[in-house]
């Protein structure tokens, strides 16, 4: 018997999770916590965490680290509403093992334990396809960027520095520089994060 926890700061919709997972075979669900600190504090321990992102004292993104270091077996699964393309990513970065869109939750969580369960990762559909978009090198940019911005652009979204950028393309850091503050410009944007929300849709 698996023994999952929930941290969801809406209560009907935690006991809602917490009666489907007891609904199925295998799994087992006590109590929910609706805060990370709660659950941190608790002295709680589980083989499966449903965790949500945004959650009052502690965000779930800060709370992975704070939990594998409690708990370092423990698998993670991302259960949220957000789903845009940083924080699926910090979140995978961080050691979540799964990441499911809230909408889909009915019709995956089983798949989504079961992959867990032997040993693997789980994303649903919509989620996965942000992944592989951005990892595959098709990430499509607007039209009004030079073909030095795009590769610029691409290189901050895999998390190059501007010095690697610079060795990678062969220019100096200030060109770098240059053409971030060009790419913003054009893109009516001021920070990394608003270049990766880009590719929301």
């Amino acid at each position: 018997m698996k023994k999952v926890i929930i941290i969801e700061d809406n209560t009907i919709i935690a006991e809602l999770l917490q009666k489907q997972i007891n609904n199925q075979e295998g799994y087992f669900c006590e109590k929910y916590y609706t805060n990370p600190v709660e659950f941190l504090n608790s002295g709680d321990s589980c083989d499966i965490i449903l965790l949500d992102i945004m959650m009052p004292e502690m965000t779930g993104l800060d709370a992975i680290d704070k939990i594998l270091a409690k708990l370092p077996t423990v698998s993670i699964i991302i259960n949220s509403i957000k789903d845009d393309s940083e924080t699926i990513f910090k979140a995978l970065q961080k050691g979540a093992v799964g990441y499911i869109d809230k909408q889909s939750f009915d019709n995956a969580f089983i798949d989504v334990f079961k992959s867990v369960e032997n040993g693997g990762a789980y994303m649903t559909p919509k989620i996965a396809r942000k992944v592989m978009d951005f990892f595959s090198g098709k990430k499509k940019l607007p039209d009004n960027l030079t073909e030095r911005e795009v590769d610029v652009a691409n290189a901050i979204l895999e998390g190059l520095s501007y010095k690697l950028i610079g060795d990678k393309y062969g220019i100096s850091i200030d060109t770098v520089r240059a053409h971030v503050k060009n790419i913003y410009k054009k893109l009516s944007i001021n920070s990394k994060s608003q270049l990766f929300n880009i590719f929301k849709k």
